[in-house]
């Protein structure tokens, strides 16, 4: 077939970008769950509950620093060799790391070894995360029709929360069913195991689509650029991504994580109570991502990003009423129109991170910049609350945090519109109607 010339964009197309950031959630969920739950217990057991917790959860920090590294070793492969390369290479990654997790002897069967190895698989399972994310991202949106780049673009972020939705629906049933004694024995190994099933069908999809009709005519045939001018020539692209992301992952981490310690420690909510609400406002929030993905091009991915987080600056305050309140319908509700907030911000963003760059640096600078962002400013959102809250001694100060960060990436969004028109080529026209 010639470079000029791509079968159109089917349906396999469509999910292979959804397909892998809901393997990547998932996989992140099971992990930080398991680490509150178990692995404290069988891989770090000659260690206090305390310390032994603390320890599973520095593996969990392991995942998140490896993100922006990932981001940058695929990104080059994706931007070199081929945005398919990279999506089928870190998916596969992605999930062999996941299982092997699932099959990891314990310490009571090898000793030392089992830490070490957990920390090398949780390396690999990031790496794999955040290389995964820019190239299903760009492939995404470059076989996406030029009127559909935001619903094309956009339901890659609709992939994530589904995972996320996935790994509690997942982790709930089997903590419900199983004593303790067979769910820290047997049972934590099971949601690792099922990852296999979710990249058996991602690597199915993903097989069936072709390379990027963009890479093959703007990439493929030309020279590429070594990583050194990459960086330098896409500075302020890559600073802009790193704000605009940051209000969103930031979003997530307060809503999914931070929220359930806050309700348990503040406001006297049960954990099994605030995970129950928290997971049905996840839910409802993906559904009205659906009904709204349709939607995206025709209100433009800049207003609906503008929207979508000065709601969650609202959102923010009303959120830590709520919970004070302890009214369940209250919370229910703030959680759920949180998270809708936040998942209009993600998925009109990540069209938007990828038609900052030029073809030739797309993958690298989405990528990276976003996974940087997700380590630096969400991966440190709950223990920045946390420190908050010890401060205040109420969760006003948070609500503070996330309004200052809404700012600026409400900011960043606004100086992207000025800088699109000088990356946008013949494949990404009509910069102003992306970013009306």
């Amino acid at each position: 077939m010639s470079p000029d010339v791509a079968r159109p964009a089917g349906p396999r197309a469509l999910l292979a970008g959804p397909m892998g950031a809901c393997l990547a959630n998932y996989d992140f969920g099971i992990y930080g769950t398991m680490s509150a739950l178990v692995l404290n217990k069988v891989f770090f057991p000659s260690l206090s509950p305390a310390a032994g917790t603390l320890a599973a959860y520095g593996t969990f920090a392991a995942g998140f620093i490896a993100k922006p590294l990932g981001g940058l070793i695929f990104g080059r492969i994706g931007d070199r060799f081929g945005r398919r390369t990279v999506v089928m290479s870190a998916l596969l990654l992605m999930g062999v790391a996941t299982v092997c997790i699932g099959l990891l002897p314990t310490y009571a069967a090898i000793g030392v070894a089992a830490p070490v190895l957990l920390t090398v698989l949780r390396l690999l399972q990031g790496l794999a995360v955040g290389g995964e994310w820019g190239g299903a991202a760009t492939l995404a949106v470059e076989h996406a029709p030029e009127h559909r780049r935001g619903f094309w673009g956009g339901a890659v972020g609709v992939g994530g929360p589904i995972g996320s939705i996935l790994a509690a629906l997942t982790v709930l049933p089997l903590s419900a069913a199983l004593s303790d004694e067979a769910f820290v024995s047997w049972g934590w190994r099971i949601p690792f195991l099922i990852s296999a099933l979710l990249v058996a069908a991602g690597l199915w999809i993903r097989l069936g689509v072709d390379e990027s009709p963009v890479f093959r005519r703007e990439v493929a045939t030309h020279a590429r650029p070594n990583l050194s001018s990459v960086i330098r020539r896409n500075g302020r692209q890559m600073a802009l991504v790193f704000f605009i992301a940051g209000a969103a992952v930031s979003g997530i981490y307060l809503l999914n994580t931070y929220t359930l310690s806050y309700a348990v420690a503040h406001a006297g909510i049960s954990r099994s109570t605030m995970l129950t609400f928290s997971t049905t406002a996840q839910i409802l929030a993906v559904v009205a991502a659906i009904l709204l993905l349709p939607r995206v091009d025709r209100i433009g991915l800049g207003r609906l990003y503008r929207i979508s987080a000065a709601s969650l600056a609202v959102l923010g305050w009303v959120l830590f009423a709520a919970l004070d309140s302890g009214n369940p319908a209250f919370v229910v509700v703030a959680l759920s129109l949180g998270q809708i907030a936040v998942n209009g911000m993600v998925i009109s963003s990540v069209p938007i991170y990828v038609l900052l760059f030029r073809p030739a640096d797309r993958v690298t600078g989405a990528g990276f910049s976003f996974k940087t962002s997700d380590a630096i400013l969400g991966g440190t959102t709950p223990l920045i609350a946390s420190a908050l809250v010890q401060a205040t001694g109420s969760g006003w100060m948070v609500a503070a945090y996330v309004t200052a960060l809404t700012a600026a990436a409400i900011a960043a969004c606004t100086i992207g519109r000025r800088l699109l028109p000088r990356t946008t080529t013949a494949v990404t026209a009509t910069p102003q109607k992306v970013w009306a």
